[in-house]
């Protein structure tokens, strides 16, 4: 993480990066276009894609994530999503979250006859492990990306070695090595035409509405990474010019014109227009709403309880770790460490 005053990343248009490519075999494939690459290389915590699903195709085998937090927005056509044994229709505008840990395979399913588009949302972490539900294999990412095992040859921690017992037995603890599966409600997809807007923002600057998408999926803080829909009233923002310390942020504009305040530079934006805000890089940034109608945009960020978040333009910080509603600071008012101690 750097904390230095660096260039930040600047806004591009999704229909600028390339498309690549992703089909081995005839019933799974998709292209993609990666958005947090194109932006900031391969320096991100989350990844941000948008993908394009043929008919008839699956997006990935069914699996699930053990450290990695996944969520899907779809932005035009319909799709299946499997979860489990269960399977949902999708159609524009609707939302899925698979959480991390959570032991129900997934996967998309384009049934239409049309080309889908999503945006798909995922963590990046070395030591992932990845479970494939159907074949029952299991991807052990920190020891390279052939190491997939099979799930079905189970072995016991004692097993081959000299453990000194007479020959042919179990050591207590390998001798039940049957796991159970327990069944696991899916988290079921929502339309976010069906989640409440609610105000944000005060005084004349300030003002509008958002969607809080994961919060009406999973429940308030459950989970790793937020995707909120955001919608400034025109002329005026949601928040002040921000950066956080520990958590990064991406921004896709749905609809709208809108003007990004990124340090002292300002970029217009429109549909279809992304930019990455990484961790820890001090320049403060904020969306307006530019135009005289509606504009919108998913605002996609980590979720780090002891994030701490400063506001340039008026020289403040929250430090989120406190775990209380007094946690503002003003940053000129700075002490040593020593001061206010007895130190003699």
């Amino acid at each position: 993480m750097s904390t230095g005053r660096v260039s930040p990343p600047k806004p591009l248009s999704s229909r600028d990066v390339a498309w690549t490519e992703w089909s081995e075999v005839p019933r799974f494939g998709v292209r993609y276009r990666h958005l947090s690459r194109a932006a900031v290389g391969e320096d991100y915590h989350v990844g941000v894609c948008i993908e394009e699903l043929a008919p008839g195709r699956q997006s990935s085998p069914a699996h699930y994530h053990i450290f990695e937090e996944e969520h899907v927005y779809l932005l035009e056509g319909t799709l299946t999503v499997r979860i489990g044994s269960e399977a949902f229709g999708m159609t524009t505008g609707d939302y899925v979250c698979f959480p991390a840990g959570r032991k129900a395979g997934h996967c998309l399913v384009n049934m239409s006859g049309a080309t889908c588009r999503y945006l798909i949302v995922g963590e990046r972490k070395p030591n992932e492990v990845v479970v494939y539900t159907d074949s029952r294999k299991v991807l052990v990412r920190a020891l390279g990306r052939r190491a997939i095992f099979d799930l079905a040859a189970t072995r016991g921690y004692w097993d081959g070695e000299d453990t000194g017992l007479p020959e042919g037995e179990i050591p207590p603890s390998d001798r039940d090595l049957e796991a159970v599966e327990e069944r696991v409600e899916p988290v079921r997809p929502i339309s976010s035409k069906d989640v409440a807007w609610r105000m944000e923002g005060e005084g004349p600057r300030f003002g509008g509405t958002s969607k809080h998408l994961t919060d009406a999926a999973l429940g308030s803080g459950g989970y790793n990474v937020g995707v909120l829909i955001e919608a400034p009233a025109p002329g005026m923002r949601l928040c002040p010019r921000h950066y956080h310390m520990l958590e990064e942020e991406h921004a896709l504009i749905l609809e709208g014109e809108v003007t990004l305040l990124l340090g002292e530079e300002r970029y217009g934006m429109k549909a279809g227009d992304y930019v990455c805000f990484p961790a820890g890089q001090n320049v403060g940034h904020s969306f307006m709403n530019s135009g005289d109608r509606p504009c919108s945009y998913l605002m996609i960020g980590e979720h780090n309880p002891n994030d701490v978040c400063i506001y340039p333009d008026s020289n403040k910080l929250a430090v989120n770790a406190l775990r209380t509603r007094a946690r503002l600071f003003d940053m000129a008012g700075t002490r040593d460490y020593w001061d206010g101690e007895q130190t003699k």
